[in-house]
């Protein structure tokens, strides 16, 4: 089944930008009507006793509970992960210094009044220790279906069911749209095999790219998810995360007049919070997990040293200068 949902993604970005936009707002509106019936269903049936049923010594400050906190904010920032993706396909859009910003804003608001509506629609009516801990209670699995089938019965359970693998297909379609760009974009800058940078003849799309990346994400699907998602999170903080926080400091010091469509408010404050933010959950992740990221890095710091070496690229050649405007 992985298989088949992967292939049938990949079927359904073969194809010029501007069709997979109308696809892209079919599957939304889709996701938008699913969690729309969760909040309204939460909204009509909502049981603050329910929903603030708090275990003894919930509120304890202790170790416990800073890796607790980590482990949520874990799967919270995987939730979160599709605000950027409008980054990936910076040339593929109108107006990309209008539109990018506006986007990730609208984007960040947005998923979180949605996120926490829905979670509040759940356990204002399902309680918690019905689907607590997750790993030994299979009701977790399926915990919205629950709950509208305690509202509605079966029958509206098991139509929501689809709806939400709506959803979930839609997610997956967004992010293979959106990652399938990066090996083309670093391709095509001269980082990384040449292959990735081609287009296709008629549709002008990163095909090489799209059909590599979508075969990585259908291997992926074969693991745990949950592994899957601290590995994701380790590694895109370490590699992407906290490197452009450094970045964004070292173009700003190496390049202070350069032409910039926004600009960061109350810099350095934010690049802080974040650089903060991001360690904090880093170091709450399992040792193997932090280890196996480190020595991600490590080979991807080491290959990068060899391709620069072999092509005459920084640091073994000094790089061009940044223009100022």
């Amino acid at each position: 089944m992985a298989i088949i949902i992967g292939l049938i993604n990949i079927a359904l970005l073969y194809r010029r930008i501007t069709h997979i936009g109308k696809i892209t707002i079919s599957l939304w509106a889709g996701t938008l009507l699913t969690t729309g019936a969760v909040i309204l269903t939460g909204a009509m049936h909502f049981d603050s006793k329910v929903a603030f049923d708090f275990p003894s010594g919930a509120f304890n400050f202790s170790t416990g509970f800073l890796f607790g906190l980590g482990a949520a904010a874990r799967i919270g920032v995987y939730d979160y992960l599709g605000y950027y993706d409008i980054c990936y396909i910076g040339d593929e859009v109108k107006n990309p210094g209008r539109t990018i910003p506006r986007s990730v804003i609208i984007s960040v608001v947005a998923v979180a009044v949605i996120y926490i509506a829905i979670n509040f629609s759940i356990i204002g009516i399902v309680p918690w220790r019905e689907f607590v801990p997750a790993e030994r209670n299979q009701a977790a699995q399926f915990i919205v279906s629950l709950m509208m089938e305690k509202i509605y019965g079966s029958n509206v359970a098991t139509i929501l069911t689809v709806m939400i693998l709506w959803t979930a297909f839609g997610s997956c379609f967004a992010l293979l749209l959106g990652y399938s760009r990066i090996p083309f974009a670093a391709a095509r800058d001269g980082y990384f095999f040449k292959v990735f940078s081609r287009l296709h003849p008629r549709h002008n799309f990163p095909y090489v790219s799209l059909l590599a990346i979508g075969v990585i994400a259908i291997i992926c699907s074969f693991f745990s998810l949950g592994v899957v998602i601290d590995v994701l999170i380790a590694t895109r903080i370490i590699v992407q995360f906290i490197g452009q926080i450094f970045a964004v400091a070292l173009l700003r010091k190496n390049a202070p007049n350069m032409e910039r469509p926004y600009r960061i408010w109350l810099y350095p404050l934010p690049s802080l919070v974040a650089l903060v933010g991001w360690l904090f959950i880093y170091l709450t992740l399992d040792l193997p997990v932090i280890k196996f990221s480190l020595v991600a890095l490590a080979l991807g710091v080491g290959s990068f040293l060899v391709w620069s070496r072999s092509a005459s690229k920084w640091p073994f050649k000094a790089p061009a200068p940044i223009p100022n405007r």
